[in-house]
């Protein structure tokens, strides 16, 4: 009884905090199965309840436009290698979906009932940032001794592509049966995790760890995506986390952010296993580019010109926590993540779009550079 009492009131709350929105002019809605679709400070957000199918039904009517754009974007991508690239691409997506369990493919089904897309084609969509190429990142994450209060994860997205799809940035809001309520960032029709966060208030980054680990991606295991958009609705703690790394194997070679309202770490996670990076830093701070910090991995530091600049970025973002040491809230954050890297910070003009996390107020602020979203709050 107490549960269904919390679930009306859980609901209650987030039909009032919409018509709230919509009462100030600032949201517009659609709505199909339940789900619904609105726009913040120009920011897309979808947001949907019920089985993963359900899910699936609702994404498929309320994301159809975007998810044509990120095709269209990939097709012509693909059309200067003309029998070769497609079938590549097919395979990669291939690759990606099979690894999937029963109850996300389930979500695919449902997105392939209402978009008039085939599921061949719902499936490239969803690996188009796998078929693109490479992408990299920053983070950021300060409390303590270097905080100013609440700890607070900041994060660059930097990609070599990428810049016409992450024009219509979506935040996804899931409400699964049974499961925890969750949000992911990311382009429309992607379903795993690059950037997250639960009700618990955990939030999870992926950064690009290839540097120093390898380019080998190893597709006989589950993507390092998918796990981790598992792990968003599974984990309520950073026991859980840590757990969870101790016991998955990346298919690949990467760093992931994780942070709770009281500290944050850093996982060099590849398929030799994982360490972790955060121990690299003091007490109160923990930072992460695209090569692994813990010296007691058996791979050499890579040159700047072989990391996309992580050497650099590091060091940068080190000076600039020791600069702002014991100030660092939302507002620092934002000037410390958008230093460029010429005047010592860690943006470039390859940031694609920009993520400040806030654990203990579950929420996340969204920028993406050039563009109309301009520090955008999405709160759980």
């Amino acid at each position: 009884m107490n549960h269904l009492i919390f679930c009306m009131l859980r609901r209650t709350f987030f039909l009032f905090a919409f018509t709230a929105l919509a009462a100030l002019g600032i949201v517009s809605c659609e709505v199909g199965d339940k789900g619904r679709c609105y726009n913040v400070g120009g920011l897309t957000v979808i947001e949907l309840e019920g089985s993963w199918h359900d899910m699936g039904r609702q994404y498929g009517k309320l994301a159809v436009e975007q998810m044509h754009e990120v095709l269209e974007y990939v097709d012509s991508r693909l059309s200067p290698y003309p029998g070769r690239a497609d079938s590549a691409a097919a395979v990669l997506a291939e690759n990606l979906y099979s690894n999937y369990p029963d109850y996300l493919r389930e979500f695919f089904s449902g997105v392939s009932e209402t978009s008039g897309l085939t599921l061949e084609r719902i499936k490239l969509c969803n690996a188009a940032e796998y078929v693109e190429g490479l992408f990299y990142c920053s983070a950021i994450a300060a409390w303590d001794d270097y905080g100013c209060g609440k700890l607070v994860f900041g994060r660059n997205y930097d990609a070599q592509s990428y810049q016409e799809i992450f024009k219509d940035l979506v935040v996804t809001i899931f409400h699964p049966e049974g499961m925890m309520t969750a949000a992911t960032v990311g382009y429309a029709g992607e379903l795993y995790c690059v950037n997250g966060l639960n009700e618990k208030g955990i939030f999870l980054e992926l950064n690009n760890g290839m540097p120093s680990a390898g380019e080998e991606i190893h597709w006989e295991l589950c993507p390092t995506t998918t796990l981790l958009f598992e792990l968003l609705f599974e984990a309520e703690s950073l026991d859980d986390v840590d757990r969870f790394f101790q016991t998955n194997r990346s298919f690949s070679s990467f760093i992931i952010g994780v942070a709770d309202r009281n500290e944050a770490r850093s996982y060099e996670w590849c398929y030799d296993g994982v360490k972790r990076g955060d121990e690299a830093t003091e007490d109160g701070l923990m930072i992460s580019t695209n090569h692994y910090a813990n010296e007691t991995w058996p791979y050499d530091i890579p040159r700047d010109e072989d990391s996309w600049n992580s050497i650099t970025r590091r060091s940068n973002l080190l000076e600039l926590a020791g600069k702002n040491k014991g100030e660092i809230d939302v507002d620092r954050m934002k000037e410390i993540i958008s230093t460029t890297i010429d005047d010592g910070g860690p943006m470039h003009d390859l940031t694609r779009y920009q993520i400040i996390a806030v654990p203990e107020d579950m929420k996340m602020l969204v920028n993406v550079p050039d563009n109309k979203v301009n520090w955008v709050e999405i709160s759980l």
